[in-house]
């Protein structure tokens, strides 16, 4: 049985994979105020990890996230690009995948199906 997140401590967490030239994050439970400093923490060290940067910001895991976790996300997003480099997201569902259409940050934040896809599109010419 699936409990609530609510009163469910250390319910985040991160493993972080190089993959050839590629970053990728793959997140897992609750993206939320008490876990956005370690995901920003985090995706500015993998800014720091290749140059330019190229990061996968996987969310298959995801199972919350609120409005901290996607400011997180909108500010690597300008991270990666001052360095010259591109996020992608992969995984996105639910209600993270609504609330990134609903903010537009879908327009900016490109969503892929999987890690490669992702991957692959970050290996395209950028914009």
């Amino acid at each position: 049985m699936e409990q609530g997140r609510h009163g469910q401590p250390d319910t985040f967490s991160m493993l972080t994979v190089l993959d050839e030239d590629v970053v990728v994050i793959r997140m897992f439970g609750d993206l939320d105020l008490a876990s956005a400093s370690s995901l920003r923490a985090c995706l500015a060290e993998a800014v720091g990890l290749r140059t330019p940067p190229r990061i996968v910001v996987d969310a298959e895991g995801l199972k919350f996230c609120d409005s901290t976790g996607l400011s997180v996300l909108m500010g690597a997003l300008a991270a990666v690009s001052a360095a010259g480099g591109r996020l992608a997201l992969s995984g996105a569902h639910g209600r993270f995948a609504r609330m990134l259409r609903i903010t537009g940050l879908d327009t900016e934040l490109p969503i892929h199906d999987s890690v490669s896809a992702a991957a692959a599109h970050l290996g395209e010419p950028g914009d």
